[in-house]
This record gives structure tokens, sequence and C-alpha cells, in this order.
């Protein structure tokens, strides 16, 4: 484990219940009334410090629908490019996927969950230019930001080297790709790139990538948004 981030404020009962399963949560705020029994026997059988609020109170703290709950949780850490590689190395047909650019908590917190769903075995990013783990990244990960190692990296493009070295095949994907990912078989160790919605993936990660594929678009609206992208790119990589 290598760089900690700062501890922040989670809410709802699914990320929550998600958080407390994880062991990630340090203090508990709950509505007056609070009934979930799931959620309550989660936090009865951990030493959590418990503090009952005004609903008003949960208002001010959560900039969204709390549910009744939030919750301090524990600072996330990130993990090494090789943790990463070496946890792939257990999977049968493992998957790595880089995100060149993602600034939308949203998105990176979608991206996560669909990751947890086709059992990608890490998420890498870079240091520069990209939302970090955060409360928000958490909440929309639904609980999938605690299954998910995350690294951190410099040099998105030493990266893929190192990544190719241990047997990935670079798969971009991008409006400009000639290929839909459709043609793809996909029978190899798979790194997936996904690149921001305004700008794509960069054109040094393109240049270095074993195939660039695009998803082909039928209708008016000429982009997807990063996370259903990534979210059909894996359904066809994992299948």
């Amino acid at each position: 484990m290598t760089k900690e981030i700062s501890e922040n404020i989670i809410y709802g009962r699914n990320p929550v219940k998600e958080a407390l399963k994880a062991d990630r949560v340090k203090k508990i705020f709950l509505k007056e009334g609070f009934s979930d029994k799931e959620v309550l026997g989660l936090i009865n059988k951990q030493n959590i410090e418990i503090k009952s609020v005004h609903i008003h109170e949960l208002d001010n703290m959560c900039d969204g629908v709390h549910q009744g709950i939030a919750a301090f949780i524990k600072p996330y850490f990130y993990v090494s490019v090789d943790e990463i590689i070496q946890k792939s190395k257990k999977v049968e047909k493992p998957i790595i996927v880089i995100l060149d650019g993602i600034n939308d908590p949203h998105n990176m917190g979608a991206i996560l969950r669909a990751c947890d769903v086709f059992n990608v075995s890490g998420l890498i990013i870079s240091k520069h230019n990209q939302v970090p783990l955060n409360a928000t990244v958490a909440k929309t990960s639904a609980g999938a930001i605690n299954y998910i190692p995350v690294a951190a990296c410099t040099n998105l493009n030493q990266t893929i080297k190192e990544l190719k070295d241990n047997g990935f095949w670079i798969v971009s994907s991008d409006g400009i790709g000639e290929k839909s990912y459709l043609d793809l078989k996909y029978d190899f160790p798979t790194v997936l790139v996904i690149g921001s919605e305004g700008f794509g993936v960069s054109q040094l990660l393109l240049k270095n990538s074993d195939f660039v594929v695009k998803i082909p678009q039928y209708g008016h609206v000429n982009s997807l948004n990063a996370s259903v992208a990534a979210g059909i790119l894996l359904a066809k990589i994992r299948g």
C-alpha cells in the first residue's frame, strides 16, 4: 500500500452497508428512529462510535439523499501496479482497466461498479488530471470501491509497457478506431483503456495500444458516457 486518501463522509444505506461489511467505517450518524435491522445488525457487530442526530443535521452533512444514515470512513489506499498484476495471475481470464483523464467522480464510481460486476483485477489511474478516490466515487460505486484495488501511477505509458511485459494486450476504446469492439475475440489477458468523454484516449496511449476499437453508434448523440462504454466493453471482454 502506498498513498493515503484523506477520510471523508459517505451516506445512503447501500454505500454505508458495504463500507461496514468491508470494515471501513469509523463513525456512524443515524437519524432519530433509524430502524433498518440489517444495517443496525452490521453496526452492532463492530466497535463503532454511533451518534443519533436530527434529520436536519444529516441534511446539512450530506450533499444528496442520505436515507437517514451517514458515516465517516477510514482512509482509502492506493495499491501498487505490481499488486494488481499479481492479483490478475490468479484469474483465468484477467482484465485490468486503465482510466485516462476521467474527471467526473460519478463516472469513476460507476466504472468501479462495472469492474466489480465483471471481475476486473484492478483499476489503474494517473496521479494527474484524474479524479482521485473520494466520497463521491465511493457512493457512486455502490460499495465496489471496497473490492476493486486502484493504483495511481505517474506515467501511464510506462505502466502499459510493464503490463505488456507481463503478457497483457492493450485495447483502447476510442472513436477513431477502425475496428469494432465486437471484432476481437479477447482470448488474451486484456488491459482496457477508457479515455475521457471530452478528449478520448491520449495520442501516445493510442500509439502504444495493440488494438484501438470503437463502439458503433447509430443515434444522434455522437458519444457515450465513459462508464456506459466501459460496461459495454467489459461485458464483451468477459463474455
